[in-house]
């Protein structure tokens, strides 16, 4: 712990993130082609065409399975999934269909179904064409996400200008930026399923990013109180920091990716569905260890080269100044 010297490795960390980035990017691309989508779309981002079939009994999901294959099958069209689910009248199959498939087909399908069920007047079940659009990306829910997005990157560069320096407002704002396309990176990279509570951790990334850094850069302005600290380079004051703050650092972002394992882990012990929570509990844990890098490795070995060009100007201002002081007292 006590030799962690990160100031020094600007160009290596650089380098790292870039990797990560264009493995993200080409992965993202290449499934943009072939997969149809740069990220994976979770169930409330994919779009599709349905035919929902409601019936009650004496009327049973077999009956209703094989009239349904039926008439898809005359209408030449097929269905990649279903589910079913209890109504309060009875029962319900949704077959859904890619947003490819014919319309027309699947509406007389629809209502081939219908005639099937339906038993003159008394009406035992029916059938209903829908389709659901949900591009990624073109909701009011991602509008939102990323408002809340740019209002908290904004926030905190204000708040750190105020708080420390505007050198610091820079390098949390670098931070974020950095954090972010790390993230995104890991998603396109494993094929996590994205919706709207996985864009929703964009904001953890911000707002996880801003504690750190706020540890990160605290503990610099503690320091700074001591002699001995000041006489020290700018790398070495960094990286001062960087030791100091690893350790409670690393706690909260253990404790936090703890959190979503036992989040999934209690979801599957209570019987909840896996498939649903392990999306954004992944994601999460990507979350936590994209700030964890770039927080305690990344933006401290950039931070370093821009305090180095802010102390050399101040001192270079002092220099003037000093130089100037004295000529107007050699002129007197």
């Amino acid at each position: 712990m006590n030799k962690l010297n990160v100031s020094s490795k600007m160009h290596l960390f650089i380098a790292i993130s870039a990797i990560l980035v264009a493995i993200g990017l080409a992965v993202g691309l290449v499934c943009q082609f072939v997969a149809g989508g740069f990220f994976n779309s979770g169930a409330g981002y994919a779009s599709y065409k349905a035919v929902i079939v409601d019936y009650s009994m004496p009327t049973t999901e077999d009956e209703v399975m094989e009239i349904c294959e039926g008439a898809f099958s005359a209408n030449g069209v097929d269905y990649y999934s279903f589910q079913t689910a209890e109504t309060s009248g009875g029962n319900e199959v949704e077959f859904r269909f890619t947003t490819s498939a014919d319309t027309a087909a699947l509406k007389a399908a629809a209502e081939s179904i219908s005639s099937e069920i339906g038993i003159e007047s008394d009406l035992l079940g029916y059938a209903k064409y829908s389709e659901y659009t949900g591009e990624f990306g073109g909701t009011t829910d991602m509008m939102y996400a990323g408002i809340a997005l740019a209002a908290a990157v904004v926030f905190q560069f204000i708040y750190f200008a105020i708080r420390y320096k505007f050198t610091m407002a820079i390098a949390a704002f670098v931070a974020d930026l950095h954090n972010l396309l790390i993230f995104y990176a890991l998603l396109a990279i494993t094929r996590v399923q994205v919706s709207v509570s996985v864009v929703a951790l964009s904001v953890l990334v911000v707002l996880l990013t801003m504690i750190c850094c706020g540890i990160l850069f605290g503990k610099m302005r503690k320091n700074f109180r001591q002699d001995s600290y000041k006489a020290m380079s700018s790398f070495e004051q960094v990286d001062a920091a960087s030791r100091e703050s690893l350790k409670p650092v690393t706690l909260i972002n253990v404790v936090l990716a703890s959190a979503f394992v036992l989040v999934l882990i209690f979801g599957l012990f209570a019987g909840a569905g896996i498939y649903g929570l392990f999306m954004p509990c992944a994601c999460g844990v990507m979350a936590v260890a994209a700030c964890q890098y770039g927080t305690l490795f990344f933006t401290p070995s950039v931070y370093s080269r821009m305090k180095l060009r802010a102390d050399k100007h101040a001192a270079s201002k002092v220099s003037k100044y000093s130089g100037a002081k004295k000529a107007a007292k050699s002129a007197e």
